[in-house]
Order: structure tokens, then sequence, then C-alpha cells
């Protein structure tokens, strides 16, 4: 499992049901609920942050909050900065 603060903002009382952002999520991190009828969020640590749920949903009820601080971006690009003798030796 990932560390992570990522957010996902839910208001139920404008749900209206329609599963669209559960068909939406690639990634399955909203599950559905059809006993409630309603999202379920399950794993957000696992969020892409494509905000297509939120960008598909009819009424406005999800909002994708991402927590890039908690992300850790591995590459660098110290091996192509000036006077880096790596790209030049086999």
């Amino acid at each position: 499992m990932i560390d992570t603060n990522h957010k996902i903002e839910f208001n139920p009382e404008a749900c209206i049901g329609c599963q669209i952002c559960y068909k939406a999520c690639f990634v399955d991190v909203i599950r559905w609920d059809e006993e409630n009828r309603r999202p379920v969020f399950q794993y957000v640590e696992d969020c892409e942050h494509c905000e297509y749920c939120e960008a598909k949903c009819p009424k406005g009820c999800i909002r994708v909050i991402p927590d890039y601080s908690s992300q850790s971006f591995r590459q660098t690009f110290n091996r192509y900065s000036k006077g880096s003798r790596e790209l030049w030796e086999d």
C-alpha cells in the first residue's frame, strides 16, 4: 500500500445513483454499493488523479484532491547534466 493523503470528497445528498462515476473509474478505486445505490471509495491511495469520475458526474458530487507531495518521482536527470561523463562511458 502506498502511503498518501489523496482525498475524494463526495456529496451523497446530491448523488442520483447513476453509476457513471463507478463505470468511469478504470483503476477500480470506486466500487458500487448496490444496497444503498451509492459509490464507495475503497482504494483512494490507488487513484490516478485522472479526475474522470469528477468530470463525468452529472450532479458534481465528486471532487478529487490529489496529494502530490506524498508521491515520489524517482526519475532524475542528473545523468544529462552538463559535464556528466556517464553519457559517454560504456
